[in-house]
């Protein structure tokens, strides 16, 4: 394949990913050998392609490619650690993780990619919480602010599970993680006012969003 050809496969490819077609793209994807390539984004968004595909193998493989061309992206590891526990190769996903950590030992997404790995080996669901307590305590993200309030629910301790989904409604407002936190907290103690609200006027806030 000459160099014209190479660049309108994967213009192709970049149009396609940007409307959500994944399986389209992966077709293109396939008719390319992506070890001459050595662009590391390029590489890296291929990975994804076949990761939203279910092919982790693949997916992992380009993806290993790209962290040769640029070894020191630690976005790329962090990567590699959810592609391998998604493989079901959990030591793999151990020894990328404990790179991560070496690389950049302040990032709080340590705590996550030990939450995933502690969660693949069945860990005991306190020590599920405490790993991502640690996490929620540096960083506000709605998404495992509700993972937490789960884990919370699962374990029986009920006060923090409507804690952390008091929390959730108050600096998240709308969206996906706010209905599921409003329907796993009346589940133990009703509304305020102001969650009636967010129910009731839910259309406002999602428009003023």
């Amino acid at each position: 394949m000459d160099k014209y050809e190479f660049n309108i496969k994967v213009e192709q490819i970049k149009k396609l990913v940007n409307k959500g077609d994944f399986e389209t793209a992966m077709k293109i994807a396939d008719t390319i050998d992506w070890r001459r390539v050595r662009n590391a984004n390029l590489l890296a968004m291929i990975s994804q392609v076949y990761e939203k595909n279910g092919e982790y193998s693949e997916a992992k493989e380009v993806l290993l490619l790209a962290f040769e061309r640029a070894p020191i992206g630690k976005r790329l590891l962090y990567k590699l650690t959810e592609l391998a526990l998604k493989e079901g190769s959990v030591k793999e996903a151990e020894d990328y993780y404990r790179e991560f950590c070496e690389l950049a030992p302040e990032d709080p997404r340590q705590y996550i990619l030990r939450y995933l790995i502690l969660g693949a080996k069945g860990a005991p669901v306190e020590q599920l919480i405490h790993t991502l307590e640690q996490y929620c305590n540096v960083e506000l993200d709605e998404k495992w602010l509700y993972e937490l309030a789960e884990l919370y629910n699962a374990a029986h301790m009920e006060q923090l599970c409507v804690m952390t989904c008091d929390k959730i409604m108050l600096m998240f407002g709308t969206g996906k993680y706010v209905d599921k936190a409003i329907d796993l907290k009346v589940q133990y103690a009703p509304l305020t006012d102001y969650q009636m609200d967010l129910v009731e006027n839910k259309d406002k806030y999602e428009a003023r969003l």
